[in-house]
Protein backbone atom coordinates (compact mmCIF):
# COMPACT_ATOMS: atom_id res chain seq x y z
CA UNK A 1 0.00 0.00 0.00
CA UNK A 2 1.06 3.68 -0.74
CA UNK A 3 1.73 5.35 2.43
CA UNK A 4 2.16 8.93 0.59
CA UNK A 5 -1.67 8.68 -0.84
CA UNK A 6 -3.40 11.44 0.42
CA UNK A 7 -7.15 12.69 -0.35
CA UNK A 8 -9.07 15.50 0.70
CA UNK A 9 -12.70 16.90 -0.19
CA UNK A 10 -14.77 19.93 -0.22
CA UNK A 11 -17.85 22.05 -1.69
CA UNK A 12 -18.95 25.27 -2.62
CA UNK A 13 -22.29 26.97 -3.46
CA UNK A 14 -22.76 28.14 -6.93
CA UNK A 15 -26.62 28.06 -6.53
CA UNK A 16 -27.18 31.66 -9.08
CA UNK A 17 -29.44 34.31 -8.13
CA UNK A 18 -32.82 33.53 -8.10
CA UNK A 19 -34.50 35.14 -11.45
CA UNK A 20 -31.72 33.07 -13.16
CA UNK A 21 -32.93 31.59 -16.28
CA UNK A 22 -32.60 27.51 -16.39
CA UNK A 23 -31.23 25.42 -18.84
CA UNK A 24 -32.30 21.86 -19.84
CA UNK A 25 -35.77 22.15 -21.09
CA UNK A 26 -37.00 24.11 -24.09
CA UNK A 27 -40.45 23.63 -22.92
CA UNK A 28 -40.26 25.88 -19.41
CA UNK A 29 -42.04 28.99 -19.75
CA UNK A 30 -40.54 31.63 -16.97
CA UNK A 31 -37.20 32.36 -14.81
CA UNK A 32 -36.33 30.26 -11.61
CA UNK A 33 -38.37 31.24 -8.82
CA UNK A 34 -36.74 29.75 -5.91
CA UNK A 35 -34.18 27.64 -4.24
CA UNK A 36 -35.84 23.87 -3.53
CA UNK A 37 -31.85 22.59 -2.54
CA UNK A 38 -28.70 24.51 -3.07
CA UNK A 39 -26.36 23.66 -6.35
CA UNK A 40 -22.69 22.59 -5.16
CA UNK A 41 -19.35 22.25 -6.74
CA UNK A 42 -17.92 19.08 -5.17
CA UNK A 43 -14.16 18.69 -5.05
CA UNK A 44 -12.23 15.60 -4.17
CA UNK A 45 -8.17 15.86 -4.68
CA UNK A 46 -5.87 12.39 -5.12
CA UNK A 47 -2.38 12.85 -4.44
CA UNK A 48 0.03 10.29 -4.77
CA UNK A 49 3.09 11.70 -3.36
CA UNK A 50 4.43 12.60 -7.00
CA UNK A 51 1.47 13.71 -8.98
CA UNK A 52 -1.79 14.87 -7.85
CA UNK A 53 -5.28 15.05 -9.82
CA UNK A 54 -8.20 17.29 -9.11
CA UNK A 55 -11.76 15.63 -9.80
CA UNK A 56 -14.75 17.80 -9.53
CA UNK A 57 -18.42 17.12 -9.72
CA UNK A 58 -20.74 20.49 -10.55
CA UNK A 59 -24.66 20.57 -10.28
CA UNK A 60 -24.72 21.59 -13.49
CA UNK A 61 -27.05 20.60 -16.87
CA UNK A 62 -23.13 21.19 -18.16
CA UNK A 63 -19.60 22.77 -18.27
CA UNK A 64 -18.37 24.55 -21.29
CA UNK A 65 -14.76 25.28 -22.09
CA UNK A 66 -14.85 28.79 -20.96
CA UNK A 67 -16.12 27.93 -17.26
CA UNK A 68 -13.62 24.54 -17.76
CA UNK A 69 -10.30 27.08 -18.51
CA UNK A 70 -11.32 29.68 -15.76
CA UNK A 71 -11.99 27.42 -13.12
CA UNK A 72 -8.64 25.73 -13.62
CA UNK A 73 -6.40 28.76 -13.85
CA UNK A 74 -7.83 29.81 -10.43
CA UNK A 75 -7.29 26.72 -8.69
CA UNK A 76 -4.27 26.11 -10.43
CA UNK A 77 -2.68 29.58 -9.24
CA UNK A 78 -3.63 28.62 -5.90
CA UNK A 79 -2.49 24.90 -5.35
CA UNK A 80 0.19 24.43 -7.73
CA UNK A 81 -2.00 21.89 -9.46
CA UNK A 82 -1.28 21.58 -13.38
CA UNK A 83 -4.31 22.57 -15.04
CA UNK A 84 -4.66 19.79 -16.91
CA UNK A 85 -4.77 17.56 -13.77
CA UNK A 86 -8.36 19.14 -13.05
CA UNK A 87 -11.28 17.82 -14.25
CA UNK A 88 -14.82 19.74 -14.15
CA UNK A 89 -17.70 17.79 -14.89
CA UNK A 90 -21.55 18.38 -14.72
CA UNK A 91 -23.96 15.82 -12.83
CA UNK A 92 -26.72 17.25 -16.12
CA UNK A 93 -29.65 18.34 -13.08
CA UNK A 94 -31.75 20.08 -15.65
CA UNK A 95 -32.58 22.15 -12.94
CA UNK A 96 -29.64 23.99 -12.73
CA UNK A 97 -28.59 27.78 -14.22
CA UNK A 98 -28.81 28.86 -18.03
CA UNK A 99 -25.55 30.32 -19.33
CA UNK A 100 -22.77 27.56 -18.29
CA UNK A 101 -23.16 25.84 -21.72
CA UNK A 102 -23.35 27.05 -24.89
CA UNK A 103 -23.60 30.67 -24.82
CA UNK A 104 -21.53 31.77 -21.24
CA UNK A 105 -23.28 34.55 -19.20
CA UNK A 106 -19.75 36.45 -18.29
CA UNK A 107 -20.49 37.16 -14.33
CA UNK A 108 -22.21 33.96 -14.05
CA UNK A 109 -18.98 31.91 -15.02
CA UNK A 110 -17.26 34.41 -13.50
CA UNK A 111 -18.50 34.10 -10.12
CA UNK A 112 -19.22 30.41 -10.67
CA UNK A 113 -15.86 29.39 -11.95
CA UNK A 114 -14.61 31.16 -8.51
CA UNK A 115 -16.74 28.81 -6.34
CA UNK A 116 -15.13 26.01 -8.29
CA UNK A 117 -11.63 26.82 -7.86
CA UNK A 118 -12.73 27.50 -4.41
CA UNK A 119 -13.69 24.42 -3.70
CA UNK A 120 -10.38 22.56 -5.66
CA UNK A 121 -8.25 24.72 -2.88
CA UNK A 122 -10.05 23.65 -0.16
CA UNK A 123 -9.92 19.92 -1.30
CA UNK A 124 -6.00 20.51 -1.78
CA UNK A 125 -5.95 21.66 1.32
CA UNK A 126 -7.71 19.28 3.41
CA UNK A 127 -5.32 16.20 2.06
CA UNK A 128 -4.90 13.69 4.66
CA UNK A 129 -3.48 10.13 4.48
CA UNK A 130 -5.36 8.09 2.34
CA UNK A 131 -6.01 4.29 0.80
CA UNK A 132 -7.96 3.94 -2.42
CA UNK A 133 -10.90 1.61 -3.12
CA UNK A 134 -13.10 0.75 -5.59
CA UNK A 135 -16.04 -1.11 -6.26
CA UNK A 136 -19.54 -1.79 -8.49
CA UNK A 137 -22.99 -2.51 -7.74
CA UNK A 138 -26.26 -3.10 -9.64
CA UNK A 139 -28.67 -0.67 -9.61
CA UNK A 140 -31.80 -1.81 -12.40
CA UNK A 141 -34.91 -0.40 -10.85
CA UNK A 142 -34.74 3.06 -11.35
CA UNK A 143 -34.16 3.97 -15.37
CA UNK A 144 -34.74 2.78 -18.68
CA UNK A 145 -33.45 2.92 -22.53
CA UNK A 146 -35.57 6.11 -23.57
CA UNK A 147 -35.55 4.88 -27.04
CA UNK A 148 -36.78 1.61 -26.44
CA UNK A 149 -37.09 -0.06 -23.15
CA UNK A 150 -35.61 -3.38 -24.13
CA UNK A 151 -32.67 -1.81 -24.69
CA UNK A 152 -29.79 -1.61 -22.66
CA UNK A 153 -29.08 0.33 -19.88
CA UNK A 154 -25.48 0.19 -17.57
CA UNK A 155 -26.85 -0.78 -14.04
CA UNK A 156 -23.63 -0.67 -12.50
CA UNK A 157 -23.33 1.73 -9.79
CA UNK A 158 -19.37 2.16 -9.00
CA UNK A 159 -18.06 3.77 -5.60
CA UNK A 160 -14.12 5.02 -5.51
CA UNK A 161 -13.78 5.40 -2.03
CA UNK A 162 -11.24 7.34 -0.54
CA UNK A 163 -10.66 5.47 2.58
CA UNK A 164 -9.02 6.27 5.88
CA UNK A 165 -5.85 3.90 6.95
CA UNK A 166 -7.44 3.83 10.64
CA UNK A 167 -10.87 1.62 9.98
CA UNK A 168 -11.81 3.38 13.42
CA UNK A 169 -11.16 6.59 11.45
CA UNK A 170 -14.25 8.25 8.79
CA UNK A 171 -13.52 7.70 5.42
CA UNK A 172 -12.59 10.56 3.08
CA UNK A 173 -14.38 10.70 0.12
CA UNK A 174 -16.68 8.74 -2.07
CA UNK A 175 -17.04 9.23 -6.16
CA UNK A 176 -20.26 7.60 -7.33
CA UNK A 177 -20.67 6.96 -10.81
CA UNK A 178 -23.74 5.93 -12.05
CA UNK A 179 -25.38 6.59 -15.85
CA UNK A 180 -28.92 8.08 -15.61
CA UNK A 181 -30.32 11.47 -16.36
CA UNK A 182 -30.94 13.84 -13.74
CA UNK A 183 -34.62 14.56 -14.89
CA UNK A 184 -37.27 13.42 -12.32
CA UNK A 185 -38.08 16.74 -12.41
CA UNK A 186 -39.20 17.94 -15.27
CA UNK A 187 -40.00 21.48 -17.05
CA UNK A 188 -42.68 23.09 -14.71
CA UNK A 189 -40.06 23.02 -12.24
CA UNK A 190 -38.66 26.52 -11.60
CA UNK A 191 -36.90 25.62 -8.32
CA UNK A 192 -33.15 25.34 -8.33
CA UNK A 193 -32.15 21.76 -7.78
CA UNK A 194 -29.58 18.96 -8.25
CA UNK A 195 -32.41 16.55 -8.82
CA UNK A 196 -32.19 12.89 -7.98
CA UNK A 197 -28.02 13.23 -7.75
CA UNK A 198 -28.16 15.23 -4.72
CA UNK A 199 -30.64 13.67 -2.96
CA UNK A 200 -28.17 10.07 -3.48
CA UNK A 201 -25.44 12.47 -1.93
CA UNK A 202 -27.38 13.33 0.84
CA UNK A 203 -28.27 9.89 1.49
CA UNK A 204 -24.81 9.10 1.78
CA UNK A 205 -23.83 11.67 4.01
CA UNK A 206 -26.72 10.67 6.23
CA UNK A 207 -24.87 7.41 6.69
CA UNK A 208 -21.40 8.60 6.94
CA UNK A 209 -21.44 11.88 8.52
CA UNK A 210 -18.36 14.17 7.12
CA UNK A 211 -17.46 11.99 3.74
CA UNK A 212 -16.97 14.54 0.51
CA UNK A 213 -18.79 12.90 -1.87
CA UNK A 214 -19.60 13.83 -5.68
CA UNK A 215 -21.58 12.19 -8.55
CA UNK A 216 -20.18 11.51 -11.75
CA UNK A 217 -22.88 10.83 -14.08
CA UNK A 218 -21.88 8.28 -16.63
CA UNK A 219 -23.40 7.58 -20.70
CA UNK A 220 -26.90 8.42 -20.28
CA UNK A 221 -27.53 10.02 -23.54
CA UNK A 222 -29.94 7.09 -23.69
CA UNK A 223 -31.50 6.56 -20.04
CA UNK A 224 -33.85 8.32 -18.67
CA UNK A 225 -35.02 8.00 -14.65
CA UNK A 226 -38.22 6.32 -13.96
CA UNK A 227 -40.93 7.87 -11.80
CA UNK A 228 -44.62 7.94 -10.72
CA UNK A 229 -44.80 11.67 -10.75
CA UNK A 230 -42.30 14.23 -11.72
CA UNK A 231 -42.11 15.92 -8.50
CA UNK A 232 -39.12 16.43 -5.73
CA UNK A 233 -40.71 13.78 -3.40
CA UNK A 234 -39.83 11.37 -6.27
CA UNK A 235 -36.30 12.64 -6.93
CA UNK A 236 -35.81 11.96 -3.17
CA UNK A 237 -36.78 8.37 -3.64
CA UNK A 238 -34.53 7.80 -6.57
CA UNK A 239 -32.16 9.89 -5.13
CA UNK A 240 -32.70 7.32 -2.20
CA UNK A 241 -32.26 3.93 -3.99
CA UNK A 242 -29.28 5.26 -5.70
CA UNK A 243 -27.45 6.94 -2.35
CA UNK A 244 -28.53 4.00 -0.19
CA UNK A 245 -26.42 1.74 -2.61
CA UNK A 246 -23.84 3.59 -3.09
CA UNK A 247 -23.52 3.72 0.77
CA UNK A 248 -23.63 -0.06 1.27
CA UNK A 249 -20.85 -0.57 -0.99
CA UNK A 250 -18.92 2.44 0.71
CA UNK A 251 -19.36 0.10 3.96
CA UNK A 252 -18.67 -2.87 2.44
CA UNK A 253 -15.25 -1.91 1.06
CA UNK A 254 -14.34 -0.63 4.51
CA UNK A 255 -12.81 -3.90 5.41
CA UNK A 256 -10.55 -3.68 2.67
CA UNK A 257 -6.81 -3.98 3.71
CA UNK A 258 -7.99 -3.88 7.27
CA UNK A 259 -8.77 -7.06 9.77
CA UNK A 260 -11.72 -8.69 8.51
CA UNK A 261 -12.83 -11.96 10.69
CA UNK A 262 -15.48 -13.98 12.58
CA UNK A 263 -15.49 -15.39 15.77
CA UNK A 264 -15.57 -19.54 14.98
CA UNK A 265 -16.93 -20.65 18.07
CA UNK A 266 -16.33 -24.93 16.94
CA UNK A 267 -12.78 -24.10 16.74
CA UNK A 268 -12.52 -21.08 19.33
CA UNK A 269 -10.23 -19.50 16.58
CA UNK A 270 -10.48 -15.51 14.53
CA UNK A 271 -11.29 -16.80 10.74
CA UNK A 272 -10.84 -14.22 7.98
CA UNK A 273 -14.34 -12.85 5.92
CA UNK A 274 -13.30 -12.37 2.27
CA UNK A 275 -14.12 -8.46 1.47
CA UNK A 276 -16.02 -9.66 -1.91
CA UNK A 277 -17.61 -6.09 -2.35
CA UNK A 278 -14.38 -4.27 -4.67
CA UNK A 279 -10.94 -3.92 -4.78
CA UNK A 280 -8.27 -2.18 -2.69
CA UNK A 281 -5.63 -0.12 -5.06
CA UNK A 282 -2.29 -0.79 -3.74
CA UNK A 283 1.13 1.10 -5.62
CA UNK A 284 -0.92 4.16 -6.68
CA UNK A 285 0.36 6.24 -9.10
CA UNK A 286 -1.90 8.80 -11.20
CA UNK A 287 -1.13 9.70 -14.75
CA UNK A 288 -3.39 12.04 -16.95
CA UNK A 289 -4.00 12.46 -20.63
CA UNK A 290 -5.98 14.78 -22.45
CA UNK A 291 -6.55 15.74 -25.87
CA UNK A 292 -8.21 17.90 -28.34
CA UNK A 293 -10.24 15.68 -30.40
CA UNK A 294 -11.63 17.03 -34.02
CA UNK A 295 -15.11 16.18 -34.42
CA UNK A 296 -17.29 16.80 -37.70
CA UNK A 297 -19.90 18.96 -37.53
CA UNK A 298 -23.42 17.47 -39.28
CA UNK A 299 -25.08 18.55 -42.55
CA UNK A 300 -28.62 19.49 -42.36
CA UNK A 301 -30.78 20.11 -45.47
CA UNK A 302 -32.61 23.77 -46.41
CA UNK A 303 -35.98 24.15 -44.63
CA UNK A 304 -37.81 23.36 -48.10
CA UNK A 305 -36.37 19.78 -47.78
CA UNK A 306 -37.33 19.26 -44.37
CA UNK A 307 -40.95 20.52 -44.85
CA UNK A 308 -41.13 17.87 -47.36
CA UNK A 309 -40.03 15.08 -45.42
CA UNK A 310 -42.23 16.04 -42.41
CA UNK A 311 -45.06 16.62 -44.95
CA UNK A 312 -44.32 13.19 -46.34
CA UNK A 313 -44.05 11.23 -42.90
CA UNK A 314 -47.50 13.12 -41.67
CA UNK A 315 -49.79 11.66 -44.84
CA UNK A 316 -48.18 8.64 -43.70
CA UNK A 317 -49.12 8.86 -40.00
CA UNK A 318 -52.78 10.23 -41.23
CA UNK A 319 -53.26 7.00 -43.13
CA UNK A 320 -53.41 4.58 -40.64
CA UNK A 321 -56.71 6.50 -39.15
CA UNK A 322 -57.18 8.04 -35.68
CA UNK A 323 -56.46 4.44 -33.66
CA UNK A 324 -53.37 3.52 -35.19
CA UNK A 325 -51.56 0.36 -35.01
CA UNK A 326 -48.62 1.33 -32.11
CA UNK A 327 -46.13 -1.15 -34.44
CA UNK A 328 -47.18 1.01 -37.51
CA UNK A 329 -47.02 4.63 -35.41
CA UNK A 330 -43.58 4.56 -33.68
CA UNK A 331 -41.75 3.78 -36.98
CA UNK A 332 -43.06 6.73 -38.55
CA UNK A 333 -42.61 8.92 -35.25
CA UNK A 334 -38.92 8.17 -34.94
CA UNK A 335 -38.87 9.76 -38.28
CA UNK A 336 -40.78 12.66 -37.58
CA UNK A 337 -39.11 13.36 -34.04
CA UNK A 338 -35.54 13.17 -35.67
CA UNK A 339 -36.56 15.36 -38.65
CA UNK A 340 -38.78 18.06 -36.80
CA UNK A 341 -36.24 18.40 -34.12
CA UNK A 342 -33.27 18.93 -36.51
CA UNK A 343 -35.03 21.50 -38.29
CA UNK A 344 -35.18 23.50 -35.50
CA UNK A 345 -31.98 23.12 -34.69
CA UNK A 346 -30.86 24.14 -38.78
CA UNK A 347 -33.33 27.35 -38.28
CA UNK A 348 -31.21 27.94 -35.36
CA UNK A 349 -28.26 28.02 -37.49
CA UNK A 350 -27.07 24.35 -36.60
CA UNK A 351 -23.76 23.15 -34.81
CA UNK A 352 -22.34 26.63 -35.52
CA UNK A 353 -24.70 28.83 -33.84
CA UNK A 354 -24.95 26.50 -30.51
CA UNK A 355 -21.44 26.26 -29.91
CA UNK A 356 -18.45 29.09 -28.44
CA UNK A 357 -16.57 30.41 -31.36
CA UNK A 358 -13.45 29.11 -30.31
CA UNK A 359 -14.84 25.47 -30.48
CA UNK A 360 -15.82 25.90 -34.12
CA UNK A 361 -12.44 24.63 -36.52
CA UNK A 362 -13.01 25.48 -40.35
CA UNK A 363 -12.48 24.19 -43.71
CA UNK A 364 -12.66 26.46 -46.37
CA UNK A 365 -14.00 28.96 -44.55
CA UNK A 366 -17.30 27.37 -43.25
CA UNK A 367 -17.65 25.84 -39.88
CA UNK A 368 -17.19 22.33 -39.74
CA UNK A 369 -15.46 20.87 -36.60
CA UNK A 370 -15.79 20.82 -32.84
CA UNK A 371 -12.89 19.91 -31.06
CA UNK A 372 -13.61 19.00 -27.38
CA UNK A 373 -11.18 17.83 -24.65
CA UNK A 374 -11.39 14.20 -23.74
CA UNK A 375 -9.56 13.23 -20.34
CA UNK A 376 -8.13 10.18 -18.94
CA UNK A 377 -6.65 9.69 -15.38
CA UNK A 378 -5.13 6.37 -13.69
CA UNK A 379 -4.59 5.33 -10.67
CA UNK A 380 -3.14 2.07 -11.61
CA UNK A 381 -3.15 -0.24 -14.01
CA UNK A 382 -6.27 -1.41 -12.96
CA UNK A 383 -8.24 1.35 -11.84
CA UNK A 384 -8.89 4.45 -14.41
CA UNK A 385 -11.86 7.38 -15.13
CA UNK A 386 -12.02 8.48 -18.49
CA UNK A 387 -14.09 11.89 -18.69
CA UNK A 388 -16.32 12.35 -22.24
CA UNK A 389 -17.93 15.72 -23.27
CA UNK A 390 -21.45 15.32 -23.93
CA UNK A 391 -24.05 13.10 -23.76
CA UNK A 392 -23.07 9.72 -24.60
CA UNK A 393 -25.02 6.29 -25.25
CA UNK A 394 -24.86 3.06 -23.26
CA UNK A 395 -23.65 0.91 -26.17
CA UNK A 396 -20.86 3.87 -26.88
CA UNK A 397 -19.19 3.40 -23.28
CA UNK A 398 -19.67 -0.39 -23.63
CA UNK A 399 -17.62 -0.57 -26.38
CA UNK A 400 -14.92 1.62 -25.12
CA UNK A 401 -14.85 -0.14 -21.84
CA UNK A 402 -14.68 -4.20 -24.08
CA UNK A 403 -12.12 -2.78 -25.95
CA UNK A 404 -10.06 -0.77 -23.05
CA UNK A 405 -8.52 -3.65 -21.02
CA UNK A 406 -8.80 -1.76 -17.82
CA UNK A 407 -11.07 -3.56 -15.32
CA UNK A 408 -12.42 -0.93 -13.46
CA UNK A 409 -13.07 1.76 -15.71
CA UNK A 410 -16.04 4.77 -14.00
CA UNK A 411 -16.70 7.12 -17.13
CA UNK A 412 -17.52 10.90 -16.58
CA UNK A 413 -19.58 11.95 -19.09
CA UNK A 414 -20.69 16.03 -19.79
CA UNK A 415 -16.73 16.09 -18.78
CA UNK A 416 -14.38 19.62 -19.42
CA UNK A 417 -17.30 20.57 -22.56
CA UNK A 418 -20.30 20.14 -23.48
CA UNK A 419 -21.05 18.56 -27.01
CA UNK A 420 -24.58 17.82 -27.35
CA UNK A 421 -25.03 14.07 -28.27
CA UNK A 422 -22.57 11.83 -29.47
CA UNK A 423 -24.65 9.35 -31.36
CA UNK A 424 -23.65 6.32 -32.75
CA UNK A 425 -24.45 6.31 -36.67
CA UNK A 426 -27.22 3.31 -36.61
CA UNK A 427 -29.06 5.51 -34.30
CA UNK A 428 -30.16 7.97 -37.63
CA UNK A 429 -31.26 5.20 -39.18
CA UNK A 430 -33.53 4.36 -36.09
CA UNK A 431 -34.54 8.38 -35.26
CA UNK A 432 -35.90 9.97 -32.37
CA UNK A 433 -35.00 13.13 -30.52
CA UNK A 434 -31.03 12.38 -30.09
CA UNK A 435 -30.13 11.92 -33.76
CA UNK A 436 -32.15 14.93 -34.21
CA UNK A 437 -30.73 17.38 -31.82
CA UNK A 438 -27.17 16.31 -31.71
CA UNK A 439 -25.01 18.82 -34.11
CA UNK A 440 -22.27 16.21 -34.36
CA UNK A 441 -21.86 14.17 -37.21
CA UNK A 442 -22.12 10.17 -37.39
CA UNK A 443 -18.76 9.36 -37.54
CA UNK A 444 -17.91 11.60 -34.30
CA UNK A 445 -18.78 8.74 -31.99
CA UNK A 446 -15.98 6.26 -33.54
CA UNK A 447 -13.58 9.13 -33.62
CA UNK A 448 -13.94 9.69 -30.23
CA UNK A 449 -13.82 6.03 -29.03
CA UNK A 450 -10.73 5.74 -30.81
CA UNK A 451 -9.38 8.85 -29.08
CA UNK A 452 -10.77 7.54 -25.62
CA UNK A 453 -9.21 4.09 -26.19
CA UNK A 454 -5.52 6.23 -27.13
CA UNK A 455 -5.96 7.88 -24.20
CA UNK A 456 -6.56 4.81 -21.86
CA UNK A 457 -3.57 2.90 -23.14
CA UNK A 458 -1.25 5.94 -22.54
CA UNK A 459 -2.25 6.34 -18.94
CA UNK A 460 -2.36 2.64 -18.51
CA UNK A 461 0.24 0.77 -19.75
Amino acid sequence: MTSALTAGAASAVITPPVGTAMEGYGARTDVSQGVHDDLHARAIVIDDGDSAVAIVACDLVGVDRKLVASARRLASEATGLPEDHILIAATHTHAGPVGLMLSPDDPLVDNTAHRIAEAITEAHAARRPAVLKIGATTVDSVQQNRRHPDWPIDPTLSVLLLDDPDPLQPPIAATINFACHATVLDHTNLLFSADYPGYAMRTVQQLFPGIGVQFLNGACGNVNPAWIVQDFAEAERVGTIVGAAAARLIAELRPLGNNHQIDNIRWSEHVDKPVTAGELIENVRIRTASRRVDMPLKSYLSRDEYETKLDGLQRQLDALGDSPDPQQRRPIMEQVTRFRTERDVAARGGGAALVSLEDIGSAGGAASTLHPELMAVSFSPRLALLGLPGEWFVETIRDIRGRANVPNLPVACYANHYVGYVVPPAAYDEGGFEPGIAILAPEAERIGKDAALSLLQEVTP
